[in-house]
Formats: C-alpha cells, structure tokens, sequence
C-alpha cells in the first residue's frame, strides 16, 4: 500500500534444477500459512450463505472480484431481508457515481442521533479506498451478512452492544477502472482497480486537505456518526516474508490519553494474542532496514493526519490500519482482514463503554487544556527513535539468480524460513509539539482555511468587530517548496519564528475555540509546526510570494540588509550558521541579501507571516 515493493518480480525456481533454470509464474508468496489454506471463518461463513448473496470472491476461490454493481446489489438485497440494515448515499464520486454505506444496527438507530441514544459503540469498516486492494469489499459484506442475515450467534451477538457503519468501496471510480494489469505485484484477483481515484488522486493523503469529492463526502459522514473505533482495509506491497497480515494504529502521543492507555493496554495485546491462537503470523507495519555495518533491524513507520488511522487518531480515536499482503493468495488475504477484523469487534464488544469512556475522556481532556499556560504540550509530529528492544523477525531467506534482462544477480526469495535475531524501533520520538491556545482567529480574507475547518467539524463565531491590537503568531524564513508536485499540489517546508505584532483582524473573522471535542485536529490542522497543517498544503500560500515594496538592485537592499544587520546583532550568528551549513546559499550574493531583507520591516506586512493568530486570553 504505503511503500515501493522491495523485491523484484518474483520468479519461481524449478525443484529439480535447483536455481539453474527459472519458470515465469504470477507473483506469488513462497511461503502461505497452514491455517490459511483451510481459512476456517471463510469457510462457515460462506457455507451458511444463501446463494445469492454469495460474492464473487467468495464464488471463484478468491480469483475474481466483481463490479461494483454486485456490491450494491448485494447491499440492497440484504436491506429488503432485514430489518436491521439501512443502505445509505453519502456522496457522488467526480465521474458521479453514488457512494453507498450500510448502517447496522439491531435498534433501526440508522441517523448519528439515534444512534447517540442508544449509547452503543459505533464502528466505522471501509474498505477500497485503493480499490486493487479490494477483499475487504467482500469480507465486510460478509460480516454484515453473518450479522443480519445468517444471524451466525457470534455476530449476531455484537449488534447488542455495537452500531456499524460499513463502506464497502470507497474508491468507486477507481474500482470501476478494472484492468488484468493494475497490480502486476499483487496474487490476484485476476482483474482489479486502480490506487487512486479518478482524479488521480490518493484518497489515503486526503483526510486533512479533502480536496476530492470523496473524501468531502467522507468527512461530512464521519463527523456525524464520529465512531468509536475504525478499520481501513489495505493490501500491502514489500519484501516476502511468513506473516500474513501487519497493522498499524496509533498508540504514542499521536492519540489522546486516556484513549491510548485503552489502545496498548486492552486492544493491541489481546488482538495479537487472539489472531495468533487462530493460525495467524501477525507484526506491525514496518521493514526491516539494512544498517551501515550491515545489521538488519526493524523499524516501524511513523504517519501524520493525512492517513486515515492517525486522522481519527487526532479525534481520539482508534482506528486499525489493516495491511494484508500482495504476494499471498487471495483466499489468505480475504481469510487474515476477516479474522483481523472480528477479533477486534470482539475486543470492543465485550467492553464498549470502556473504548466509549476513554474516547469521551480524552475529548474532554484536550478541550480543557485550551489556553492553560501549564498544560502539557500536545503531540504534532515525530520520528522513529533510535531506543529499540530484541525481536525475532519470522523473513525468508533469499538467494541470487543470474538476469538475462538485468545481467546482474537478482535477489530471489525461497521458502526457507529465516526467523531473524534483531531488535525493533517501535516507538516514536516527539519533533514537534506545542501548548493549546485559547483559540485562534482567522482573518476573514483567508476564509479558504475556515471553509476547511467547517469541513472538518470544528466549531467557529464570528467576529462582530473589528480588532487591532498585539497578536501572537508566527513568521517564516528559509521557505522551500518540495522539488515536484505531490497529491496535486506543492508541498512547502519552513523555519518558524514565534512573533508578536499589532495587526487588524476585520470584523467577520473566524473566532476558533479550542474547548471543543476537536481540540487535538484544530492543532494538526492550524498549528504551523504540524507536519499536516493546512499551510503546507497550500492553503494561504500566497503569502510566500515575493512582493516586497524594496527594488532588486542591490545599492538599494545591501544598506537596508546592514542597517538590519546592526539593528538586530544575534541574527548574525544564526547567518553565519546558514553560510557554513549551506555552500549554494553561500555563494549566492542575492540569497544572501534576502535572507536579511526578509527579517526586516521593509516590505509587505503580510509577506511571510501566519495569517491564523493564536490567542491565549479573549479580550473583546
């Protein structure tokens, strides 16, 4: 899903001529867990069945996957069997297609009110939202027809306690995009979607910016069902190895406390105990690196708000990134998101209110922190850390073959298995962090960003007066854009300064109250040290062009550049530290120049400074 695969195609070697002859074969795993290919819970599932709710997966051995027509055909036909299921349109895709979810619910509680009075836990299942990553599709139409069909006892069971909201394909044009040669690195189905959407889009980096119509749709449905806990389906590409399914979720200071003391103290020991007791090899997202001495060691990835799992996560909310793997068969991958999915459904049933009060507490955590002085920092960002602690990592051994098409030596994984002493890195240091404001203000003229936040749930007034006094905010130097476009835009990176200057906010602005439930994703989305705010994404970008009143010439700027220079003495030790470090800044007399130019009063006042204004106490 997330990463380049890192081995090459995968070429069957021949038993009987050893590594001298190589036999062209479809990419395959060269190593499939025993239970997988029983696949127990597929298999009751399916065999209670009527046959005309049947998926196709389900139909051809895990080979073949259906339009989406069957999808919603097999939605609508549940609908009309139960009286406990409710097909609902949450949006249209930009090719308008409808986008389809079922809500589930033994109480008819089918509005995000209802549902609120029943008390129950809400769960949110999406799969598809890379649609060649696709049998989630089938086991979550599946679980809801265990649920409300089949009535199998153990399903049927969660309905007394959980509320379900089900997207079985998220990436709908994507997935209508059917082609044999969308994942030539993935075994199976033999025909399947595309990754992004058909805007070319990656809906798995749009959570913060929604710049799709999707992920708009998306938002409004989250925001007013606000689950408790979530899955988000994938299939993941990488190196061959034993397990048959890795996850990710959020469990350091990118989610809010209480919530995360339930996440590592509840839900992650018991969700591996139990997907191991059912035949399952199961590890955390990550990969294994090759150091400088050539030691192999495991690190864990660490994402920001634009992925699905640490968007909730920002709400305090748990979601549980599903990573199946491209090279085993189908019919293990279907079997892995189905088990991964119902161990934890079974987590949560058998205690909702404990998810449900930690969730309520952390909300209620965050928002009291707004504009206290003495509260803890909130977690913006992060980076693997360097501490680690042994693990044995169940890999594959490899070996090398002669390319005719490279004519080097081409890795190759065998069977055997190569259960790895090592260590892990699976903690997550803090980069980036910062006390809660009272609120911010968004000036009215940059309305784009309060648009985006309505987007998002957040609670905002309006201003009925003008303002002009001293505010706090932030100014920014050493701007650099990312060298190519990305997910549609430019991403932009930068120095913070924290500053405090008189400005004028007109009446109409945008007051931003941080005693809200969406304490934690106000400061993801408008704190500027977050690797996701909306300013890196673009939103206000045009305060970064270079509109100063001051002509190029330099017997102009040089005089201004040392009267700065003399003015403030302690920015040339921070100069000096940028010549050393930077030898094309350096020999660049024009850099060199602006670099001073832009610390100076002598140009827009807006040019280079944060249009959102943080506010630690509200005096009108």
């Amino acid at each position: 899903m997330l990463r380049t695969s890192l081995s090459v195609a995968l070429l069957a070697l021949s038993a009987t001529c050893g590594f001298a002859q190589q036999q062209a074969l479809s990419p395959h795993s060269m190593y499939e867990p025993q239970a997988g290919k029983i696949a127990a819970s597929l298999a009751a599932s399916t065999s209670k069945s009527p046959a005309d709710l049947l998926t196709t997966g389900e139909k051809t051995a895990w080979k073949q996957t259906a339009p989406y027509a069957e999808t919603v055909d097999i939605m609508r036909r549940m609908e009309r069997r139960s009286p406990y299921m409710k097909v609902i349109q949450f949006g249209t895709t930009p090719e308008g297609r409808p986008m389809y979810a079922m809500v589930v619910s033994s109480d008819r509680a089918f509005t995000p009110a209802a549902a609120a009075k029943t008390d129950k836990a809400v769960i949110l299942i999406q799969s598809g939202i890379h649609s060649g990553e696709i049998e989630g599709k089938d086991t979550a139409l599946m679980l809801v027809r265990d649920m409300v069909i089949t009535k199998l006892p153990h399903q049927a069971d969660w309905l007394k306690k959980a509320i379900f909201v089900v997207i079985p394909v998220f990436n709908i044009d994507g997935h209508e995009s059917r082609s044999p040669f969308n994942r030539p690195n993935q075994n199976g189905p033999e025909v399947a979607g595309t990754r992004a959407n058909s805007e070319l889009l990656n809906l798995n980096r749009d959570y913060v910016k929604a710049a799709t119509p999707e992920m708009r749709a998306w938002l409004k449905l989250y925001h007013a069902w606000m689950p408790d806990f979530m899955f988000d389906n994938h299939v993941t590409d990488g190196a061959d190895y034993q397990y048959d399914v890795t996850w990710d979720m959020a469990h350091h200071g990118d989610i809010g406390e209480p919530s995360r003391t339930w996440v590592n103290g509840r839900f992650i020991p018991e969700l591996n105990q139990r997907m191991e007791a059912t035949g399952h090899l199961v590890s955390p997202y990550g990969a294994l690196r090759k150091l400088p001495d050539g030691k192999r060691e495991f690190f864990v990835e660490v994402f920001s708000p634009r992925y699905s799992h640490l968007y909730t996560a920002a709400l305090n909310r748990p979601c549980l990134l599903v990573e199946t793997h491209s090279l085993k068969n189908a019919k293990t991958r279907a079997w892995s998101n189905y088990d991964i999915m119902t161990h934890s459904i079974d987590i949560v049933t058998e205690d909702p209110q404990a998810l449900r009060s930690a969730v309520r507490a952390s909300d209620a955590k965050y928002a009291a922190m707004a504009g206290d002085r003495n509260a803890a920092p909130v977690y913006l960002g992060g980076k693997v850390s360097e501490a680690s602690h042994p693990l044995v990592y169940h890999s594959l051994k490899t070996a090398l073959f002669e390319s005719e098409i490279t004519a080097t030596k081409v890795t190759q994984y065998t069977a055997e298995k190569d259960d790895i002493q090592t260590v892990t890195h699976d903690d997550i240091d803090t980069t980036a962090e910062a006390q809660e404001p009272l609120g911010f203000l968004i000036p009215i003229a940059w309305k784009e960003i309060a648009d985006e936040l309505a987007l998002h749930g957040v609670q905002m007034e309006r201003t009925t007066k003008s303002l002009e006094q001293e505010f706090e905010t932030w100014r920014f130097t050493d701007v650099k854009y990312a060298p190519a476009a990305f997910e549609g835009g430019v991403m932009v990176d930068y120095i913070l300064h924290p500053v405090r200057e008189r400005i004028l906010v007109p009446a109409g602005s945008y007051w931003v109250p941080m005693h809200q439930q969406r304490a934690r994703l106000i400061m993801a989305l408008l704190h500027p040290a977050a690797p996701d705010a909306l300013i890196r994404w673009g939103f206000a970008g045009s305060i970064f062009q270079t509109m100063g009143r001051i002509g190029a010439a330099q017997y102009l700027t040089v005089p201004i550049a040392n009267k700065v220079a003399q003015e403030q003495p302690q920015l040339m030790d921070e100069f000096k530290k940028k010549l050393s470090s930077d030898p094309a800044f350096a020999a660049n007399p024009q850099a060199r120049v602006d670099w001073w130019i832009s610390r100076s009063n002598y140009q827009p006042s807006g040019v280079n400074r944060y249009p959102v204004l943080q506010v630690w106490e509200k005096n009108w």
